[in-house]
């Protein structure tokens, strides 16, 4: 763990609640016994009455549900659940708690001869609590409130810091007390401050008790599971660098490997100094596995201090700071996410989230929003130019025209991006929040932006998906909550006469009690990648159940441009988190997030499973009952690779480099596909080389970097491809061309009119004198036709020169996955005759009048073939 986490790392999106970061600080600080236990050393007579039964009547105080309903960590009822590991705290509030005494009142369901009472607590900072009191009553109407006084003290006691978080610690009534409702009030807390918690609170009785037989609850019926999803195996050791969010990995122009994260806590070091709790951090390597924090780029402009720099920003300015006396001490915090590198230029784009305005109504939360930030030296310093997309409500503190009720919008934040190349456009996946004003967040909902790649990210090119269109503008538009598709909702997506409406009464939970607003979306904050091996893109989103105890749920759809998410199915018991941050990795090149196979590395930092904060599950989607694997291409077939505007890929006379020419005969332009059973392809010439690139060093990876023919068994993941088709950005339907991505670089096939090379993906041609340069200077394919890539089925008719044809005979027209049945196409130099068709890589239909043609050209070569046979016999 990083050393900037002892200082307590905000969690991104909001307050901390249910006393989760309190624990982080306390394992921070080493924290172990105050003071010796002055509470009663031995339960009090008798035997506890389960917590379980217990009906919660008043509380003073109590955070949100951490970090969304169903869970009670955090609230009241935290501390009657039967469960160690979640807890009532009372509301942070943002660094100002509420002021003690803290009480709760609840209903033990019958009068009882009571002797005492048991507290428990997780070892924390913040939290035990030192004096209390126990009271009680018999009166319902005294009981509904913690500060009647018709309450009767029974018991009293100084408790100290637990020494673990199921140590019980006891207060033994001085005489049995005859009650049904009891009082639990705190005094003060271990360590003087104004918070209090407890994990669990049992009292105890000498009475036989009687547990009832609850009335058993219908298990309800799991969505069924699309796909076959399996946890191979659970990694603590590998990945070592948590941070306040997702690593985001990229490739820089020259090959290098580089991830980013950063963090932004909300106060100041002791001192009033603002430390190092403010950074994005780099880190460098060859992969994942092991690339270290890079210290030069890290010291490096605003780097190792955003405070400043994110207040000046587009957000910052607009900003204000939280009222006096709280814990906020800034009016903005930022943290750049989500890498693109720019082929035009090189430069370095990210996303930025933003939390500014804290305590917008006097609670303990603030407002979010999206920016993006551009470096054009590589990381050293950064502008963040604008917004990239804001919320549809009102961020300005204390806006109560806006928000005339009990609850206010949380804004837009925490974005996870997804660079589709297939269509052009960036895919900005995001969450937004409904806070009640008393403080906490209760809903959470999922949305997506999208815009131009060519845009680059600009302010004004995002475009919000709402009501089934691409319609609303980033900035200030309109968003549909997204869920996924079911028997009862097929559009993916909240009516919107059901999303939330601020001028609806009601607390949260009442509203969505009463159907007036959604509940959290089951998608909320998903990572995505494309599974080449399912041909479908794929989503891992926070599970709504943050107990820990919930498997990692998968989702999947077909298509980018109406957003239709199913569910593929969960990891199961093998692998359970709660997970704060999550992304994939193809374990094949343990570099890219873009695209994976069947079998990929699932990250997490923080919420992991077991308590951990760094961890990766090793996960395999398998196909299922509706899913099955893609067929991207017929492997029964050669066929000839050309671009848009018809060069093929070539080898050239001596066999030794790859280029690009009009023609090509079958012994230096025929590539036959082989799977390699996870989604990835190996592409051979017809004597068996392989085509990729240099996998040992991280030229191989840099732009431009030149094509390798390879002896299969000397091949790796140097030479396996992913096989991308190209799709319709309005329909999102497939075009029937495809993108041929190589595994190591992440890089594609590009072709131009002399040469083969791996270039950087683009949807646009290089236009400015400046783009033109760059990708002369780094990679020579700056039109976007270059890697558009036709695959036709290569004809046998044209020998190669200075040898015999081969007679053959007329393939048995194949009936496997991607195939029309017909291979009597392209004859002589590889046409679009047996170009890739739009639907799962099958063959285009050969016109009629083309068929008959082919026909009387498919005779006479049979005739030429038995004549052949008959010389040679």
């Amino acid at each position: 763990m990083p050393p900037q986490i002892l200082s307590l790392p905000r969690r991104s999106g909001g307050a901390v609640a249910g006393g989760v970061a309190l624990a982080i600080a306390a394992t921070a600080l080493g924290l172990g016994s105050l003071s010796p236990a002055h509470a009663d050393p031995a339960p009090p007579a008798g035997a506890a009455i389960p917590d379980t039964g217990y009906t919660l009547l008043d509380v003073d105080s109590e955070s949100a549900p951490y970090p969304a309903p169903p869970s009670l960590d955090g609230t009241a009822k935290g501390a009657f659940d039967g469960d160690y590991s979640t807890q009532w705290a009372t509301d942070y509030n943002g660094g100002t708690p509420d002021p003690m005494p803290h009480y709760l009142t609840f209903d033990i369901g019958a009068q009882h001869a009571l002797t005492g009472l048991g507290y428990s607590v997780k070892v924390q900072g913040n939290g035990p609590v030192k004096n209390v009191q126990v009271l009680t009553t018999n009166d319902a109407d005294v009981a509904k409130d913690g500060k009647n006084s018709g309450w009767s003290l029974a018991g009293t006691a100084t408790f100290s810091q637990p020494t673990s978080g199921t140590q019980i610690q006891y207060v033994a009534f001085a005489q049995p007390v005859s009650a049904r409702y009891v009082e639990f009030k705190v005094l003060d807390a271990v360590n003087g401050s104004n918070n209090a918690s407890a994990s669990e609170i049992v009292v105890y009785t000498t009475d036989p008790i009687t547990t009832p037989t609850p009335t058993p609850t219908p298990t309800p019926t799991p969505k069924p599971a699309a796909a076959t999803v399996t946890t191979d195996s659970v990694d603590d050791s590998t990945w070592q660098y948590p941070d306040d969010t997702p690593a985001s990995p990229f490739i820089d122009k020259d090959g290098t490997f580089h991830f980013g994260e950063s963090h932004a806590n909300y106060y100041n070091e002791p001192d009033g100094s603002n430390g190092d709790i403010r950074q994005w951090n780099w880190y460098t390597g060859t992969d994942f596995d092991t690339a270290k924090p890079d210290d030069a780029l890290n010291a490096a402009g605003t780097n190792p201090d955003t405070t400043d720099f994110c207040n000046a920003s587009p957000t910052g300015v607009d900003s204000t700071k939280a009222p006096a006396g709280s814990s906020y001490t800034q009016p903005n915090y930022c943290d750049i996410t989500q890498m693109w590198v720019d082929p035009d230029s090189g430069d370095w784009y990210g996303l930025v989230h933003n939390e500014f305005t804290p305590q917008p109504f006097g609670d303990g939360l603030h407002y979010d929003a999206i920016d993006y930030a551009v470096s054009t030296d590589q990381g050293r310093t950064w502008t963040i130019p604008g917004h990239a997309i804001t919320s549809p409500y009102s961020t300005t503190r204390g806006d109560t025209t806006a928000f005339p009720q009990q609850t206010y919008s949380y804004g837009d934040g925490d974005p996870r991006l997804y660079v589709d190349y297939a269509s052009g456009y960036f895919y900005a996946f995001y969450g937004s929040r409904i806070v009640n004003k008393t403080g906490g967040w209760v809903a959470f909902y999922e949305h997506v932006a999208r815009a131009p790649i060519s845009g680059k990210m600009a302010t004004g090119t995002w475009q919000k998906w709402y009501d089934g269109t691409w319609t609303q503008p980033g900035i200030s538009g309109k968003e549909s909550n997204m869920v996924p598709v079911a028997d009862d909702s097929e559009t993916g997506y909240t009516p919107t006469d059901e999303e939330y409406d601020p001028n609806t009464p009601g607390t949260a939970q009442q509203q969505i009690k009463k159907g007036q607003m959604p509940a959290t979306s089951p998608l909320f904050v998903m990572d995505v990648t494309y599974d080449a091996y399912l041909g479908l893109y794929i989503g891992q989103p926070q599970n709504p159940d943050q107990s820990g105890n919930a498997p990692q749920e998968f989702y999947a759809t077909k298509n980018l441009a109406t957003q239709k998410w199913f569910r593929l199915g969960d990891s199961g018991s093998a692998y359970t988190t709660a997970s704060w941050y999550r992304w994939f990795v193809d374990p094949a090149n343990k570099t890219s997030s873009a695209i994976v196979g069947k079998s990929f590395r699932s990250y997490c930092s923080f919420g992991c499973m077991g308590d951990a904060s760094a961890q990766l599950a090793n996960i395999t989607i398998d196909a299922g009952p509706s899913v099955s694997p893609a067929a991207a291409v017929d492997t029964t077939k050669a066929y000839t690779i050309a671009n848009a505007d018809g060069r093929k890929l070539a080898v050239s006379g001596d066999g030794t480099a790859l280029t690009s020419a009009d023609t090509v005969d079958r012994g230096h332009g025929a590539w036959t596909f082989a799977a390699t059973g996870d989604g990835a392809y190996t592409v051979a010439t017809q004597g068996g080389a392989l085509l990729g690139v240099d996998a040992s060093t991280t030229a191989g990876r840099a732009w431009g970097a030149g094509l390798t023919l390879t002896d299969q068994a000397s091949a790796g993941v140097g030479q396996q491809w992913f096989v991308v088709p190209n799709t319709d950005p309005a329909s999102g339907e497939a075009t029937g061309s495809i993108r041929l991505v190589n595994r190591y670089s992440g890089l594609v096939l590009g072709l131009d009119d002399t040469a083969a090379a791996t270039t950087p993906g683009r949807t646009w041609d290089a236009t400015s004198p400046t783009a033109r340069a760059a990708a002369a200077s780094s990679a020579p394919f700056g039109a976007a036709s270059n890697q558009v890539i036709a695959l036709s089925v290569f004809d046998d008719s044209t020998p190669d020169p200075g040898t015999t044809p081969t007679p053959t005979p007329t393939p048995t027209p194949s009936a496997g996955p991607g195939s029309t049945g017909s291979d009597s196409g392209s004859h002589g130099t590889g046409t679009a005759a047996g170009s890739l068709a739009s639907t799962g890589g099958a063959l285009a239909v050969v016109p009629a009048i083309a068929a008959g043609l082919l026909i009387l050209a498919g005779a006479a070569l049979a005739l030429i073939r038995r004549r052949a046979r008959t010389t040679r016999s």
